[in-house]
């Protein structure tokens, strides 16, 4: 499977290959579009669900060494500190933007033939 293309996105949305979704996603190094496993991290509490280490499983099939996480549309997706911690463990190098900045680096990543695989966090 190759990379998907990411065309467009809005607020709670995402289009890619003329697919639309509607919820967060997690997009593997092989370019499987899976959804993102949120509910794993809801244990920390809090006003918004935070990335959690729970949720890295999915996200890391395929061994990526760049992951690049969408933080919402006004970049306000809390990471764990423990996210942080695993990915640097495992050498991925994090890459952190809002999620039409994080489409483009994604696509670009995945041009340059990277490893890369993405969370996008599609609300705030």
């Amino acid at each position: 499977m190759s990379a998907p293309k990411l065309e467009s996105a809005g607020f709670g949305w995402l289009i890619a290959n003329g697919t639309r979704y509607d919820y967060d996603l997690i997009i593997t190094v092989d370019g499987e579009i899976v959804p993102r496993p949120k509910h794993l991290s809801k244990k920390y509490g809090g006003w918004h669900t935070v990335l959690g280490p729970e949720e890295m499983p999915s996200a890391l099939v395929g061994n990526p060494k760049i992951l690049v996480v969408a933080r919402g549309h006004f970049g306000v997706l809390p990471i764990r500190t423990e996210t942080r911690a695993l990915l640097a463990q495992r050498g991925v190098q994090l890459e952190l933007a809002r999620v039409r900045d994080a489409m483009k680096r994604y696509d670009e990543l995945t041009r340059q033939g990277k490893r890369v695989a993405a969370i996008l966090h599609l609300t705030c």
